[in-house]
């Protein structure tokens, strides 16, 4: 039976009860004549019970970095050590990656990785690198839609338009989202941060309609009884 116990997940950002699937404890001695230092490092591979993320758990304590107290009842001293905890990867940023965003893992992989690493260069500021990943991630998300590939972007954002996928509106401003990526990739155009936020929040409104919840509500259609057809007028009878 695989131990469980609690630990900070880095997905959840919060404490949660863990799985552990392996362990390795080191303990560490350093001897400098006169002087000793020892310690010892818990190392764990666990596993979220709730998100399910899998994460490196590090728990390690030092002889160097004590605190020190006395027993309420019999006076006695007690010293204890402090532990620090490292976790990777660490806790991600709130407010950045949406939820629904780890559902496309299971749709399209590569369409996930790519939307994993704008929101890894958002947060660190890299502002053209995650633009130009938002035509990346566009340029892929039509591909899913089965928009041939050999088109230009241009040519895509047209024929999502007069497929019926996209209105006129939502046509304009993802050409904004592709123009913005490439003055990013050829021109070395940077966004500031409230600019990215809207070329992001245009791409993310996208990507779940079509690909997450597009595809779940038609996936309804089945469940959803047919309409029956209403019984025929009956001629009335003369009089």
């Amino acid at each position: 039976m695989t131990e469980a116990f609690r630990a900070h997940c880095p997905r959840c950002d919060g404490e949660r009860k863990c799985l552990i699937h392996g362990e390795f404890d080191q303990p560490w001695c350093e001897d400098h004549g006169r002087n000793q230092m020892q310690g010892q490092m818990d190392h764990k591979l666990v596993q979220c019970a709730g998100c399910e993320t899998v994460f490196y758990y590090r728990s390690s304590w030092d002889d160097q970095d004590w605190d020190g107290d006395y027993h309420p009842v019999t006076g006695e001293s007690i010293i204890t050590y402090p532990r620090t905890i490292v976790t990777y990867p660490v806790p991600e940023k709130k407010g950045h990656k949406p939820d629904w965003v780890w559902d496309i893992g299971q749709k399209d992989p590569q369409l996930f990785k790519i939307l994993y690493e704008v929101y890894q260069a958002y947060e660190a500021e890299s502002f053209i690198l995650a633009a130009v990943g938002l035509r990346t991630a566009f340029d892929l998300t039509t591909t899913y839609l089965k928009i041939d590939p050999g088109h230009t972007l241009e040519q895509k954002v047209k024929e999502l338009r007069e497929n019926g996928v996209i209105g006129e509106t939502e046509a304009m401003t993802l050409q904004t989202v592709t123009e913005a990526g490439n003055a990013a990739a050829h021109r070395g155009w940077s966004p500031d941060r409230e600019t990215f936020q809207i070329l992001l929040t245009t791409l993310e409104q996208f990507v779940h309609r079509v690909v997450v919840s597009g595809k779940a509500a038609l996936s309804l259609n089945a469940n959803i009884p047919a309409r029956q057809p209403k019984p025929k007028k009956q001629p009335k009878p003369n009089s």
